[in-house]
């Protein structure tokens, strides 16, 4: 029986486009429902493979998964490691499109999974809570430095704007959570875990949906906590964290700090580092946050055993 050779379609994802790479023919497409339906007009059935860029791609994407077509969300920098290791320095739009055909060749990737729509929702709420602290943090820097009087006005009252639709937001990802029996339980084996509350057990999972199904090492490495080995002859280099999801790493970084505090488990892990072996402040904070993950990654998967931390 002779098997037919899957056929990989790279699309390179911006803000208004889709520009297209496929069997070496190039095209380009609106990045909207009606540009979507005339990629897949004119392409027709290939496993199609699209960087992951900030939330750009997910329309495409879900679309595509929606017509029963396979679709691979990629990690950019494996592609961008893959052109650099192609001698590709060049980076424009159609050649970064055909760069994903090439690495989808090489590299062959598992088809993603459409998320359920409480998952989407989730992601969307937590991501846009995010961008209003975000706008909250600049205005109160600037009210450090105002100095007249009706500037002051206006900057305090987009700051009371900002305050309210942050407590609609939480508000908001609570009952998404709550309608949804899978996360409802999720969230309160996290919260179980003295250090990490409500939002971040929001944030792990919105942007760690496979929490609960994996081991220590993969947790710590979607986390961006891993510390990988900078080894060679007979250098040894000192291991650094690379990679992996920044949201949950900002996330980490507070619920550390309230842990190191308020969690005597975690209290003592840190003090045992920094007092005992002589480890930087910044490297056992790390740690901790590296634990932090790995216990409510550990409390969803085996509930059996409790909580360890």
């Amino acid at each position: 029986m002779i098997m037919k050779e899957k056929v990989y379609c790279g699309v390179d994802v911006s803000k208004h486009h889709l520009d297209v790479m496929f069997k070496g023919r190039p095209s380009r497409f609106d990045n909207t429902v009606k540009g979507v339906e005339s990629m897949m007009a004119r392409i027709g059935r290939a496993h199609y493979v699209l960087e992951s860029t900030g939330g750009y791609e997910r329309m495409a994407a879900w679309l595509l998964m929606d017509a029963g077509t396979e679709v691979s969300i990629v990690n950019p920098s494996r592609v961008r490691y893959y052109a650099m290791s192609m001698g590709q320095l060049a980076k424009t739009d159609p050649i970064d499109a055909r760069i994903i055909e090439e690495f989808a060749e090489a590299a062959k990737p598992c088809p993603s999974e459409k998320p359920p729509q409480s998952q989407r929702l989730l992601a969307s709420l937590v991501d846009r809570r995010q961008q209003l602290k975000d706008m909250e943090t600049a205005d109160t820097n600037r009210l450090e430095t105002a100095a007249d009087p009706e500037f002051v006005k206006m900057v305090k009252k987009h700051l009371r704007w900002i305050r309210r639709e942050i407590e609609v937001l939480e508000k908001k990802i609570e009952q998404t959570i709550g309608s949804d029996e899978s996360m409802k339980e999720k969230a309160r084996r996290i919260r179980l875990i003295k250090g990490l509350g409500k939002i971040c057990a929001a944030t792990l999972l919105a942007h760690i949906p496979e929490i609960g199904t994996l081991s220590r090492q993969e947790a710590a490495a979607l986390a961006g906590l891993a510390p990988y080995n900078r080894d060679s002859g007979s250098s040894s280099r000192r291991r650094h964290i690379h990679g992996g999801r920044k949201r949950i790493r900002a996330c980490l970084y507070m619920a550390a700090v309230c842990a190191i505090q308020h969690n005597p488990a975690m209290k003592q892990f840190y003090n045992r580092l920094v007092n005992e072996n002589q480890r930087p402040k910044k490297v056992a904070l790390t740690a901790v946050m590296r634990k932090l993950v790995i216990a409510a990654n550990s409390a969803i998967k085996n509930p059996e055993f409790g909580v360890v931390v």
